[in-house]
Order: C-alpha cells, then structure tokens, then sequence
C-alpha cells in the first residue's frame, strides 16, 4: 500500500495565526493558487483513492486536481478530522503550548477542556491505519488532512511512539510526504 499524506493548503485561520482545531476555515487565496499546483505533482501519483476529513478545507485543496479525473473515488472519513482543541480553539497559534508548559503538563498527553489530547488523536490515527489496511492493500492513498492528525498518523507509518510526536516537523500546507506499507 502506497500512502500520501497531504496537507490541506492554507486557511485563513492559517493565514491569521489561529488555531482553527475543528472549525470549518476555507482556503485563502494562496491556498487556492497551492491547490492548482498540487496538479502535476498529484498526476504522477496514479492515485487509487482519496480520502478526506469532513472540514470542506481538505476537499477544496484536493478539488482542482479531481476535476481533471474521471470518476474519481473520494471518501470522507470522520477519524481523519483535525485534533479538538476544545476551549483553545480559535485562539493564537501556540496558547495552548504556552499553557501546558506554564502548567508543567506533557503536550502529547494533556487535554484541553472540552477537546482532545495529541495522544486521543493517536489513538484515532490506529483505527483509520486499521481501515485502511483492511480495505486497500495495494492501493495508492492520497489522504489530504490536518497538521495534527497527520503527524500522529505519521508517527504511526514511522513505527515512532507517540512521545516522538515533536520530534519531526510536520507537514506544511499543501506539502505532501509518501510512505510504503
């Protein structure tokens, strides 16, 4: 099995250095321009199958390049939405960093009120491997996605544990990185 990760282009939530987590942010305009480049390099994939969170910013980067496909197979599955930031979503990009180090808090492990730890997104990221492996052995996967649940998805293909979250830099927007499994 062929899987490449991507993540979603930029978002205004990206663009204005907030922590979008969950909310439905849409693709700015550079994000839009990211997304029609993605073409050629998404071409030479002879991509099987596509599959994406259900926040429209993951469909919208991966549209252009479905356009020019017949038929293309895409599916929305919900384990491959971002992490809950719970009540940190929506504030500066790193405020709930700050708050697990002022709280000597482990960031893998510490969930936010009413969100979610890195650690439950992991565990999110077995199940969806699991999925995918009992359903498309021998297929190329395109997986467009989110910051968080892409690293610790990542983390999973690396053969890491998740307290080696931190220690690889994760996807840009609209960077893709491909694994053999």
């Amino acid at each position: 099995m062929k899987i490449v990760l991507l993540r979603h282009a930029e978002t205004t939530s990206n663009k204005n250095n907030k922590a979008d987590s969950q909310i439905d942010a849409e693709l700015t305009e550079n994000g839009w321009k990211d997304a029609h480049n993605l073409i050629p390099k998404l071409k030479n994939l002879k991509i099987d199958v596509f599959i994406v969170s259900p926040l429209k910013r993951n469909l919208q980067t991966i549209q252009p390049f479905l356009d020019t496909l017949d038929n293309p197979k895409v599916i929305v599955n919900n384990l491959t939405i971002e992490r809950n930031l719970g009540d940190f979503t929506g504030t500066p990009m790193g405020v709930f960093q700050k708050f697990c180090d002022d709280n000597n808090e482990d960031k893998v492990f510490c969930k936010p009120k009413n969100g979610e730890s890195i650690a439950d997104t992991y565990k999110r990221a077995k199940k969806f491997l699991l999925f995918l492996e009992e359903n498309y052995k021998n297929k190329t996967i395109l997986i467009c996605g989110h910051k968080n649940f892409l690293m610790c998805f990542e983390t999973l293909l690396r053969n890491l544990d998740i307290k080696d979250y931190y220690k690889f830099k994760p996807l840009k927007n609209a960077e893709t990185r491909e694994f053999n499994i």
